[in-house]
């Protein structure tokens, strides 16, 4: 006789967690997202060793190395790890990233002057580090702008953020950008790694 099949218990039906949920790591995978950008053919292996490298320099570079893992990043920090990736980028590939602070340039009273300033930033050999707050704390990597929209490559899987769900002060519904923090990164080395 077949057995019937046995329900499992309501409490266990939970969503598992995914990486990321209950950790800060956007931004070491967002160094690790802007490098592949600019280096197309860095393989995983070489994502892997930037990654342990990145996580190995908490030691040096923060005060409590678990801190930035369990409450984020901040700017300074942020500053210090894409040093290190840009080492790693020299040393590895030969090529030469060059790291440079945009929160001036883009700062704006407007989103589309926003839109348009960042827009002039990008190319095919620069993307831009972006912070953002309000519904969110996370660090993301924009490599696009369209008219209404952002074209981001992210640690969260999203892959576009709309001019209509940001705004340029604080939020609990919206993204506000952070553009004190934006930094653009450009391969001037070889064309490509």
């Amino acid at each position: 006789m077949a057995r019937a099949a046995r329900k499992t218990p309501t409490k266990r039906r939970v969503e598992p967690y995914a990486q990321g949920d209950l950790d800060c790591m956007c931004a070491i995978y967002t160094i690790i997202n802007a490098v592949r950008a600019l280096c197309p053919e860095m393989t995983m292996g070489a994502s892997e060793a930037l990654f342990r490298r990145l996580i190995r320099s908490l030691h040096t570079h923060a005060n409590d190395a678990l801190s930035p893992i369990i409450i984020g990043t901040n700017r300074t920090l942020l500053h210090k790890l894409l040093a290190e990736a840009q080492s790693y980028v020299a040393k590895r590939y030969k090529a030469k990233l060059e790291i440079q602070p945009q929160g001036g340039a883009v700062k704006a009273q407007s989103l589309d002057v926003v839109w348009d300033r960042l827009s002039a930033i990008l190319d095919e050999r620069t993307v831009v580090i972006l912070e953002l707050g309000g519904c969110c704390s996370h660090w993301t990597v924009l490599y696009d702008v369209k008219p209404q929209t952002m074209l981001l490559l992210d640690s969260d899987g999203q892959r576009h953020l709309k001019k209509s769900h940001c705004t340029l002060g604080p939020s609990k519904t919206h993204y506000h950008l952070k553009l004190p923090a934006t930094i653009a990164i450009s391969r001037v080395g070889p064309a490509s790694c």
